[in-house]
């Protein structure tokens, strides 16, 4: 079995790969199935986040009305939190990946116990529903601490079998694709 690093690169390799319309479409896709599932139509306060070039741009439902949006922010080496989002928010880029997040000063991060529906990328997905993130375990902190659905979405360039995991690992409720 590869290692989560070389599964990585090796992923990151085969994202690169993508055209820019092929990932329109697919992110396109992702938000026609999310708009249309159960859960989002019944989530009042739903986690998102800011999409990073090889994952899949969520941002048509940042502009949902009717909901409570939320956005991650890393706040250490070790962890993140969820922050309000509203439509048209000036976000600042953070030094962890590039990311977009809504910013610090003045917000009031929600208890994990109050999200109802997060919805997480990942570089791959096995059939289980354990994700490969990029490393630094910053999700599966936070989903030790909630009692959200959850729904992870990716390209799905590669269907893994079985990732390899740590006791720590928690799988997605369900995963969707395009």
């Amino acid at each position: 079995m590869e290692s989560k690093q070389e599964l990585r690169q090796r992923l990151r390799a085969a994202s690169r790969l993508l055209t820019a319309e092929e990932r329109e479409r697919w992110s396109a896709s992702i938000v026609e199935q999310l708009e249309q599932h159960p859960r989002w139509q019944a989530a009042r306060r739903v986690g998102l986040y800011r999409a990073l070039p090889d994952e899949p741009d969520l941002s048509p439902l940042m502009a949902c009305s009717g909901k409570e949006l939320y956005l991650p922010r890393v706040v250490s080496d070790t962890e993140l939190v969820y922050l309000p989002y509203s439509p048209g928010m000036e976000l600042e880029r953070s030094r962890h990946f590039g990311l977009e997040e809504p910013e610090l000063e003045g917000a009031q991060p929600i208890a994990p116990e109050e999200l109802e529906l997060l919805i997480i990328p990942a570089l791959a997905f096995d059939r289980e529903g354990y994700r490969l993130g990029r490393g630094k375990g910053y999700y599966d902190r936070y989903l030790s601490r909630t009692e959200a659905y959850r729904i992870g979405v990716s390209y799905g360039i590669e269907r893994v079998d079985r990732l390899p995991r740590e006791d720590w690992d928690l799988p997605m409720n369900e995963l969707i694709y395009p």
